[in-house]
């Protein structure tokens, strides 16, 4: 099956213009980044709605407490939606309720919240990370999706995302970039200090490089530098 090139190949992701990134935790939003700015230079509408406060992966030597955490990664989503360009009014944040490991409680008051939001939004396509994920919040925030999506007559297309915790998933479109925007995107990554420092500590490589090193994967299985990958699920017509 042929793989379609974002930008290049036409397909069910050129008619949406109010685009939905459904973020389980801060920074899922950059994992696409120069997706989301090609969508954006094409008048596209973005939409980030971020689900959780992530505090869990932030280290007590970054900040301490529950609140502190969150509040600096919430911070840190803001300041690279701003370098972004994303207006503010477009960037939301849910803080939904967590189980004892600091994961998005599987429950129904969190499913309600995230159909609400779905509901609110009423996107015509919506960017959310695959079910197939060894993180929990992506496995429930797909999950969530998927359910509400087969009660719509009309369910907006789905771009699931392959990051670095993806199990499997099938590749249908890519969007191909060179180191320019690779040092823009990895200029995003950064802001997530937390995130970053965590990452050269326990990985040895910073945030930044670790997504980038998926994008580099990705692009050399369709000759490119640096790609971003998706899963279609289109909705039913």
């Amino acid at each position: 099956m042929k793989i379609a090139r974002f930008g290049i190949d036409e397909g069910p992701w050129d008619a949406p213009r109010r685009w939905l990134v459904l973020a389980p935790h801060p920074d899922d939003f950059e994992v696409v980044a120069v997706t989301m700015r090609r969508l954006n230079e094409r008048g596209g509408e973005l939409w980030v709605e971020v689900l959780t406060g992530g505090a869990s992966g932030v280290e007590d030597a970054f900040a301490e407490g529950w609140e502190a955490k969150t509040g600096a990664r919430e911070e840190e989503q803001r300041e690279s939606c701003r370098l972004f360009g994303l207006p503010d009014e477009r960037l939301r944040f849910h803080r939904l309720k967590e189980d004892e490991t600091g994961h998005l409680r599987d429950d129904g008051e969190n499913e309600d919240r995230v159909r609400a939001i779905l509901d609110r939004v009423a996107p015509d396509a919506v960017v959310l990370p695959h079910g197939k994920d060894s993180n929990a919040d992506h496995r429930r925030t797909f999950r969530y999706f998927e359910r509400w999506s087969r009660e719509r007559e009309q369910a907006p297309l789905a771009l699931l995302v392959k990051d670095p915790k993806t199990l499997e998933m099938r590749l249908d479109l890519v969007t191909v970039f060179e180191s320019e925007e690779a040092a823009w995107k990895g200029e995003l990554l950064r802001c997530h200090r937390s995130q970053h420092e965590r990452n050269l500590r326990s990985r040895g490589i910073g945030f930044d490089e670790r997504i980038l090193a998926v994008n580099r994967e990705i692009g050399s299985g369709v000759g490119a530098r640096y790609a971003e990958g998706f899963e279609v699920l289109a909705g039913p017509a």
